[in-house]
């Protein structure tokens, strides 16, 4: 099947995991993990990206970009690159709807449920207290893609993202 150019030149939602196999490690200490935050902003501000939401553990990388098919591909080579010799990467168009809200929350609770902290706010390689509204976003941050499917934007945004959270 042909991609349409319509498809092509159209914003999208994408999110991108990328995974090492088996126990080898894609980002094995806290040097490695802030390197690859710091180039997924880079990515992000070089390609016109805005992220919606981002997770790095020893093993994942997890992150929701919103933007021309073309700059996703090219920012998810930069990030992943040949970091990944053993594992596999993927990348899934997430629709603006509760799949969205579904992914996220999967995203900033994989930490969680890895073991590797107790709440999604104390794992300091994700997005979470960016989303939580515990830190300022960074311009190339785009967390009014979460907040209105939870309802109208107010000072209640942050609360109910917060509850949806909790109930996942």
């Amino acid at each position: 099947m042909a991609l349409s150019l319509e498809y092509a030149t159209a914003e999208t939602l994408r999110h991108v995991v990328a995974q090492s196999r088996g126990r080898r490690l894609l980002y094995g200490d806290a040097v490695r993990r802030s390197a690859a935050a710091k180039q997924l902003a880079n990515s992000c501000l070089r390609h016109r990206l805005k992220c919606v939401v981002w997770c790095i553990t020893d093993r994942r990388l997890h992150v929701v970009l919103r933007g021309m098919p073309a700059s996703i591909t090219l920012a998810t080579h930069e990030l992943i690159g040949s970091r990944l010799r053993q594992g596999h990467w993927l990348s899934t168009i997430v629709n603006r709807d509760i799949y969205l809200l579904e992914v996220v929350r999967h995203v900033l609770l994989g930490p969680v449920r890895a073991g590797l902290c107790r709440q999604a706010v104390d794992w300091p390689f994700s997005s979470a207290r960016e989303s939580l509204g515990l830190r300022p976003a960074p311009g190339w941050m785009d967390l009014a893609a979460i907040y209105d499917l939870l309802g109208p934007r107010d000072s209640m945004s942050i609360a109910r993202l917060r509850r949806f959270m909790e109930s996942g």
